[in-house]
Parts: structure tokens; sequence; C-alpha cells
């Protein structure tokens, strides 16, 4: 019996035929090695387009050249000194207190937070009355501050220092109308009150509306993967140019999930920003009120002492239903409202007790009017 035997003429076409493809990542590196001189091929330079501002590809220019190993240390050594930890005892504990970060966005001593680290938003009681310890990075001890202004229904404040001897540095704010879904993203703050902690992550949805988070209002929130923990609420998030584009508020539990975050757009809150950005006049530009949503308009949850609205005759349980002369319904419209206004004289019409009032003009307290006790700087 004879063995058959399978004959091949042309050896080489069945080797072709039989022998498997290379992996990607190999052809990757062969045609990268033909493509690129042997000293472009040692450099950890990577091209990057700065999508945060590029309305498209075809306008999209790159940012600074190249995306390089110093590229995120760079953007957050930017922000680091106008970050602050912040303190807030809760009223007559001392030793409990609720921890957060902020932002310095004045030089005058104004912070932006989280409304939640200072007082509690469901009950809108406050925290040793308002006051927050703050360490900024380049102060050499803490300071006490007063919350100048809240507003629940966005979890946001401002908090107001004494001011400094020496201007303080302000982070620069960016926007968050342009960013995309995976975009970098620079988390910044104190976690669990661990000074100057940095986290990276991506841009993971630029319009997380609060019904998705089982919340209440028409909020819209950045969600990100950057590591959010406690201590870090109020803090900001930055993107690579080291810019502010939002304000950490949560993260969801650990138990439930991991890498899911949320952060306010800056966009969102920036008639509370711009006062403060273009603020070139003698005035504080501060309002001196919480509020928060209701039914049928916005309430007025406290007044501070002293403060420009207090002045005007502004109480506790008026109810604002027009601002600037346009009626508003919710902080929404509220915001829409106070556009410009930058310390010019603002009028509100409120009602009180089922009667309308107004129109009351909040007129802004000037820059060096004290509001401070003789020791702010005292520890409590």
């Amino acid at each position: 019996m004879t063995e058959s035997r399978l004959l091949i003429s042309n050896p080489a076409l069945l080797h072709k035929e039989f022998t498997p493809p290379f992996p990607a990542f190999i052809l990757l590196i062969q045609r990268r090695n033909e493509v690129l001189p042997s000293q472009s091929r040692q450099t950890s330079w990577i091209r990057c387009y700065d999508t945060n501002k590029a309305a498209s590809e075809e306008n999209a220019k790159p940012n600074k050249g190249y995306f390089g190993r110093d590229t995120i240390a760079d953007a957050a050594a930017k922000i680091a000194p106008a970050v602050a930890s912040l303190y807030a005892p809760k009223r007559g504990q001392n030793v409990d207190a609720e921890i957060g970060s902020g932002t310095a966005i004045h030089e005058d001593g104004y912070i932006l937070t989280c409304a939640h680290v200072v007082f509690d938003t469901t009950n809108v009681v406050y925290s040793a009355d308002g006051k927050v310890v703050v360490h900024l990075q380049e102060a050499e001890k803490e300071v006490v501050g007063h919350v100048a202004d809240a507003y629940a229904d966005l979890d946001i404040a401002i908090i107001k220092i004494e001011k400094p001897t020496s201007p303080l540095s302000t982070a620069k704010v960016g926007s968050s109308s342009k960013l995309r879904p995976g975009d970098w993203a620079i988390a910044m703050g104190c976690p669990l009150s661990l000074q100057h902690t940095v986290t990276l992550g991506i841009i993971s949805c630029v319009h997380r509306m609060s019904n998705e988070l089982r919340r209440g209002g028409m909020m819209e929130y950045l969600q990100t993967d950057c590591a959010i923990n406690p201590g870090n609420s109020g803090g900001p998030l930055c993107n690579v140019d080291g810019e502010v584009v939002g304000v950490n508020v949560e993260t969801i539990k650990p138990d439930k999930a991991s890498g899911v975050s949320f952060a306010v757009p800056v966009d969102f809150i920036s008639a509370i920003l711009k006062p403060f950005e273009n603020c070139q006049s003698p005035v504080r530009p501060d309002f001196g009120w919480v509020m928060r949503n209701v039914s049928d308009g916005v309430l007025v949850r406290m007044v501070i002492k002293g403060s420009p609205a207090d002045r005007a005759g502004i109480r506790t349980g008026d109810v604002v239903v027009e601002f600037n002369g346009k009626q508003v319904r919710d902080l929404k419209e509220m915001m829409d409202a106070m556009g410009e206004r930058s310390g010019a004289p603002v009028k509100v019409c409120v009602k009180r007790g089922g009667d309308a009032l107004g129109p009351l003009t909040i007129t802004f307290v000037e820059k060096d009017v004290a509001r401070f006790a003789a020791n702010p700087r005292s520890r409590f």
C-alpha cells in the first residue's frame, strides 16, 4: 500500500496563506519605526488638541503643541495656591465638623465651595452660625471666614475671609460648555483632610441631569471618574490648562459603584462667579443671603446680619418673585436675571406673608467696611 502525500507546488504561497498575521501592536510599532525618526521615538511627547475650546475638528488647534509628562503637573501647579481646605464645626459641637475644599476666586478673600460643606442643605441650619475655618496653601496659618452667599439647590456657597495683607492667588475660571466626554479632568482638594491632593480622570458625561440621579430640580452635572472622597466637596475640577471647569460635589458610594463622581459646571453658575471676576469697583459683590427653591419662587432661608440684603430690608422667609425687573420662579431663572451686576444696585420684589413688597434696592457694601469680629483669626 502506497502512502499518499500532499504535493505543494508553491511552498511560499502556502506559507503566506497559513501564517497568522502579526498582532496589531507589532504592526503599529513597525509602522511607527518606519515613519518616525529615531530621535522622535525616544521622546514621551504625544500630540494633543485642546478639545475644551475647539468647537469642531476644522478649527481644533494644538494645545501648546504637545501633551507631555509635565502637562498634568503644570496644570495642577497653576491652581494649587488657590485651593483651600475648609473646616466647619457643627453647632454646639467642639469636635465633630464638616470638612471640605474650596477655591479662591477673588484676591480680597472670596472662596467658592459647596453649600453642604457649611450647612445642612435640607434644614439650612448653619454650622457654628456660618463660621468656617479656612486654610490656603500659601497661608502660614488658618483664618476664620463667614458664609457670604449660598444657593442650596445649586449646592454652591461663597465664603468670605478677612481681606489678606497681600492679594490672594486666585484660580482662572474656564468654560464647561465645550467639554466633551473623554476630555481630561483634574480634581483637586483635601479629601479626608489630606492637604493638596490631586486626582486625574476624564469627563464621563457632560449633561447628567439631576432627575437621572433621583434629585429634584433641573440641575446639570459633569460626570467624571476622578477619585472624589469626603473632603473633596467644593474643590475645583480643572482642565489641562489649569482652569476651573466645575465644582466637585459628590461621588457614588463605593459599595454601589466606582469611578462615578459629579461636579457643578462653572457655566451653570456663571452669574454667581462673574461679579467676582469683573469686580474692579470698590464694593463687595456678595448679597449676604441663603436661597433655595420653593413652589412659588426663591425662598430666602437666611439673611446675614449687616449684609447688603439685610440693609435693603430683605428678611428671612421672604420669597423673591422678581429680580432686576424679571420674574423668577426658581434659582435657574434667578441666575439668568443676575447677569452682569458686578456691584451695581439690584432691585428685588418679594412676597412676605402673602403680601407683595418692593422693589427693594440692594446696594453692595464698600470693600473696606468691617464685617468681622474684632479678632477674626482666632480659633473657636
